[in-house]
């Protein structure tokens, strides 16, 4: 499976790292706050990964790290290969992910084959439904936290918050979920032309500050981004 979309140069997605970010085809959710729908998950065209090594063998030295992204990453067969025919360059790896394959996760975690793991985390468990567009079996997300907080590798949590989705108990419940956890980011929601639910805005940062008041009761670095 090839990627579909690539972004040749990158400052925000990978602290302290200048990135080239691949996107990945195809989700698993349709969160109704997506910017990636059209672009990445609907898109028809492919990227051949071939043409993509070469492009990262010409960039040598020139970036530090390749960021995969989605989509949802875990949902190519390949994966694994993929990365490791990237880490040969020399490349660090960060992976984003919802955290609907804790198998694969672990098994590239162990196998030292990602520097760095971005999982979202929706919002509370009674609400993943609501955010997320689709019913699934959330035991998998629940393991896929399991296996970050054990700190093998480094990692975030990241939660984008929207009004109309989040309040204070979902955000009560998101902390609980995540204790034990060193690092989680609040998101401001940014609304784009394609997203689904075009209804949608913003936590005030009032508000976001709450929040982040809330969750530091269980998680020790809650930041806010984009406020």
């Amino acid at each position: 499976m090839d990627f579909t979309g690539i972004d040749k140069f990158s400052l925000l997605d990978f602290d302290e790292m200048i990135s080239i970010v691949l996107f990945a085809p195809g989700c698993n959710f349709r969160c109704p706050f997506c910017h990636n729908i059209e672009t990445v998950v609907d898109a028809k065209e492919r990227i051949p990964f071939e043409q993509i090594l070469n492009y990262l063998d010409s960039r040598r030295g020139l970036f530090d790290a390749v960021v995969i992204s989605g989509g949802e990453p875990t949902l190519m067969p390949d994966l694994k290969d993929k990365i490791i025919a990237i880490r040969k360059m020399g490349y660090k790896i960060k992976l984003d992910t919802n955290g609907t394959n804790p198998v694969l996760l672990e098994e590239l975690i162990d196998q030292n084959l990602v520097d760095y793991v971005a999982m979202d985390i929706k919002n509370s468990v009674v609400k993943y439904p609501l955010t997320t567009g689709v019913s699934f079996d959330f035991s998998k997300c629940e393991k896929s936290i399991t296996i970050l907080i054990k700190n093998k590798v480094d990692y975030e949590f990241r939660t984008t918050l929207m009004d109309e989705m989040h309040s204070k108990e979902d955000i009560e419940a998101i902390g609980k979920m995540l204790e034990g956890a060193k690092k989680l980011y609040l998101q401001k929601f940014v609304y784009r032309e394609g997203v689904i639910n075009k209804s949608l805005h913003p936590v005030n940062e009032e508000k976001a500050k709450l929040y982040k008041t809330i969750l530091k009761k269980y998680i020790p670095i809650v930041e806010l981004r984009g406020y």
